[in-house]
């Protein structure tokens, strides 16, 4: 079949006659690509000079009786993050009025796995050595010192310097 006929048959322009209406280009590599087929199949046709949507990929893959791929074994996607909870600290400012109109920024830390809040200082100016200095002093006054801080959470203020 020549290259142009594969094309046409693969956009439903022509169909080849006494063949099945699988397309030769996509059918044989829906069995390799199982679990990720419609975005993967786009990627290998382009990557032959083939431009396809992934909505007619998915089209014609079921069509031909070949349904979304299967829910994969696994957790899902909250079992995830409950299991890495406990490795995951978020930090944040927030601000305090004075009695004599002065503003704090108080800097805190959330333990996502257990909720807990730890208040670990107040300035009127915070900066980056002010967040890591207290990042640290937090790290050594933990308790549960054994649980590893895996991941920190965190916004994209300039308070928060690349140490952390």
């Amino acid at each position: 079949m020549a290259h142009t006929q594969m094309v046409f048959h693969f956009l439903g322009f022509r169909p080849v006659p006494n063949e099945p209406r699988r397309n030769p280009l996509v059918m044989p590599r829906t069995r390799v690509n199982a679990p990720f087929r419609c975005v993967r199949i786009q990627g290998e046709l382009r990557g032959l000079g083939i431009q396809v949507g992934a909505t007619s990929i998915r089209s014609l893959l079921r069509r031909s009786g070949l349904g979304p791929a299967p829910r994969r074994s696994g957790p899902s996607w909250s079992e995830f993050l409950r299991a890495q909870a406990t490795g995951i600290f978020a930090c944040d400012f927030f601000a305090v009025e004075t009695v004599f109109l002065k503003t704090l920024y108080v800097l805190f830390f959330i333990e996502i796995g257990t909720r807990r809040v730890h208040v670990t200082g107040a300035t009127t100016n915070p900066d980056g050595t002010f967040v890591t200095q207290q990042a640290r002093n937090l790290a050594f006054d933990r308790d549960d010192a054994k649980a590893l801080v895996r991941f920190l959470v965190r916004d994209r203020d300039q308070k928060f310097s690349g140490s952390l």
